[in-house]
């Protein structure tokens, strides 16, 4: 087992290997089955995936697969696979070849723009993600904020990273979570796993120093009125840039440049903010002050409540009595 030669480009012009410029937020809604590259036949059965769950950034499906043979199509997105079941899997990239029995605790990570031959041996079931590749771009500029640099995904056939294998299982697991919950967690498991692929499965690229557009006057109070009108509702970069006029990657890197922040962590800062102003009146519940600030649940709020003051929302709330 080893890992390809072959690359694939995140770079500053938002093309990436599969020669597709990254979408347009404006245009953007859930990331469905057709965009990606799964194969679906009649020995292939999607148990459970994240259709209709509203997820943006990501999708994810359990199979249940019998021996068959698929071309997976180039995509502009990233794809990992693991299975539950293990698997033998003959899979062909160009002229190179790889030929294995495979236990399930490992990774398979097939970067934008390559497509793949895969010859599957025996029954599995397995579990699929894929990631837009316009979230791990985001993700890259704020990993790397200082300067731009373009990263290579490195494709890995079969490698054992207990990190990443978590993450996709616990992207599996979200499939049986309630709607509410499971498009937070959704969030948060598609940035950690962008996150976790950029600094391990990456090579550096050209580095250049670079000075990001802002976002116009008119085009920050918008946002700015949006996100304080919108507490209490999911908020999205999608929606955020569509405000602007701007694509996704453009509003992300202008957001970033005019406050010093990726636009999730200022809600999240505005929502704690907010937050500390209710929690001054003692007849409102903690519980009621989560879901008015946009949080899914009391336990969540109190997580994020404390990572940004340092206390919890029932502490906080004593200090200033």
């Amino acid at each position: 087992m080893g890992r390809t030669d072959q690359h694939s480009t995140l770079d500053p012009n938002g093309n990436n290997g599969a020669g597709r410029q990254l979408a347009v937020i404006g245009a953007t809604g859930e990331y469905s089955r057709a965009e990606t590259s799964l194969h679906v036949h009649p020995d292939v059965t999607v148990v459970k995936s994240s259709e209709g769950f509203g997820w943006s950034d990501l999708y994810a499906a359990v199979t249940d697969e019998r021996p068959h043979l698929a071309i997976r199509r180039a995509i502009p997105d990233i794809w990992f696979a693991s299975t539950l079941t293990g698997i033998e899997l003959r899979r062909t990239v160009g002229e190179e070849q790889h030929h294995a029995v495979l236990s399930s605790d490992l990774v398979t990570i097939t970067p934008a723009g390559m497509a793949v031959r895969d010859e599957i041996a025996v029954p599995v079931n397995a579990v699929h993600v894929f990631l837009r590749g316009d979230l791990m771009q985001e993700v890259a500029d704020d990993l790397f904020a200082r300067h731009r640099s373009d990263r290579a995904i490195i494709p890995a056939f079969a490698i054992e990273d207990r990190a990443l294998y978590f993450l996709l299982h616990a992207i599996r697991v979200s499939l049986d979570d309630p709607p509410r919950s499971n498009l937070l967690k959704a969030e948060f498991l598609s940035r950690a796993m962008a996150a976790h692929v950029l600094q391990i499965h990456s090579t550096d690229g050209v580095v250049r120093n670079r000075v990001p557009d802002r976002l116009g006057s008119n085009q920050f109070r918008a946002v700015v009125d949006y996100i304080e009108a919108n507490l209490s509702s999911e908020i999205s970069v999608n929606e955020l840039a569509a405000i602007t006029g701007l694509s996704r990657e453009q509003f992300f890197r202008r957001f970033r440049a005019s406050l010093g922040m990726t636009p999730y962590r200022y809600v999240m800062m505005v929502r704690i903010e907010q937050a500390k102003a209710y929690l001054a009146d003692p007849k409102l519940e903690i519980v009621s002050i989560a879901l008015m600030c946009g949080f899914s649940n009391q336990s969540h709020f109190g997580a994020v409540f404390r990572r940004f003051t340092g206390k919890s929302p029932a502490g906080y709330r004593r200090s200033i009595a």
